[in-house]
């Protein structure tokens, strides 16, 4: 048995931490080996709210995630609070050697993440990001048919996501308004899309890219006045990928008079495959997948046929990574430990630093 420990676990059910890691854990696929054994919320009122929903005792409430290092019952402990705290709740996780899953994005800078990473060496235990897309079932059904060879050789991909609500969030999302924590759309929704692409089709060689911010100011139902902000709203990334496909992607935040979109193109020399989908955020709510041109039959007139993928394990597909964790990756890549994330933080960076000087970066020695 897996003792979990979740620091930044509501006693509400709506929330992410709750919805997508408490919830999951409790599926028959997990709870046979995983048992919620601990919580760690900012005060003792809400730290014994969690506790008493998630049947979690109350000497196991704590306060602090120094208290969940240093509980030798706790195996994996879970970051799950917002990304500006990351860096300061992981590294004592580390130092005490326990395992770590920490949602994406790992933390707000590349010298954090080198902290990260080498606690993470010291104290020995294994790590996990929550780049949950890769374990998908609509992605991994992507890479089963790619590595078939039906398609032939890729040629290019396009991905084109609008979003008209993540720029009218409530106050306590209010943070991700401020670059410096670098919490927006050009890393977040971004880098789990990014980093999908990847693990089907490869690293970039080389990339441009633009990332901009065109709403400075907002007016949401949640605020009485504007919200001033200077974060990225949009981030577009041209490139060619290491087996020489060429890639497109974009992804904006828009008005609510723009319907929210996703579209995603790969093409190869014999067929195609689309993912589709009214909401950006693939790794939580997963797309419909269509394949074209792949037919045993020879077709006249072929069109887009949608493919048959099993359903997620629950809702925001990070059961997925917990079955991998214990089971082994059946397919590898599934996992991203902090060096994987260190990598697409590196490439995010050079989206960042081609915007700001105009040059082709390459983020792989």
């Amino acid at each position: 048995m897996i003792n979990v420990g979740i620091i930044g676990l509501s006693a509400s059910d709506a929330a992410w931490v709750s919805r997508s890691h408490a919830l999951a854990l409790q599926k028959p696929a997990l709870s046979w080996v995983y048992r919620l054994c601990a919580v760690a919320t900012t005060t003792k009122e809400t730290a014994a709210a969690s506790a008493g929903r998630w049947g979690v005792a109350s000497t196991k409430a704590y306060t602090e995630p120094s208290q969940l290092a240093n509980d030798p019952d706790v195996d994996l402990v879970v970051v799950g609070v917002k990304l500006p705290l990351h860096y300061e709740v992981t590294l004592p996780l580390l130092e005490a050697g326990k395992d770590v899953f920490v949602e994406w994005p790992l933390a707000t800078n590349m010298d954090q993440i080198a902290d990260l990473q080498s606690a993470a060496r010291r104290g020995g235990g294994r790590t996990i990001v929550g780049l949950q897309a890769r374990a998908s079932p609509v992605i991994l059904k992507v890479k089963e048919i790619i590595d078939s060879g039906v398609l032939g050789r890729i040629v290019a991909t396009t991905v084109v996501g609008w979003d008209n609500s993540l720029l009218y969030l409530p106050p306590r999302f209010d943070y991700e308004h401020d670059a410096r924590n670098r919490a927006d759309i050009s890393t977040i929704t971004s880098g789990h899309v990014l980093d999908a692409l990847c693990f089907l089709l490869g690293e970039f060689e080389s990339l441009s890219s633009s990332v901009n911010c065109f709403f400075p100011q907002i007016a949401t139902p949640h605020h009485k006045e504007e919200v001033n902000r200077d974060a990225p709203d949009s981030i577009l990334v041209q490139g060619t990928l290491q087996s020489g496909a060429m890639a497109s992607f974009s992804m904006v935040l828009t008005p609510p008079g723009t319907p929210s979109s996703f579209s995603w193109t790969i093409a190869g020399e014999k067929g195609a495959l689309k993912l589709e989908s009214n909401n950006i955020n693939i790794q939580i709510l997963p797309p419909k997948l269509y394949s074209y041109g792949l037919s045993e039959c020879p077709d006249s007139n072929p069109s887009w046929k949608e493919v048959h993928v099993p359903e997620p394990l629950h809702f925001g597909q990070v059961g997925e990574l917990y079955q991998a964790f214990v089971d082994g990756e059946k397919v590898m890549g599934i996992l991203t430990d902090f060096d994987g994330a260190a990598l697409r933080h590196r490439m995010l960076e050079a989206c960042l630093k081609s915007s700001k000087t105009g040059t082709r970066q390459r983020y792989i020695a």
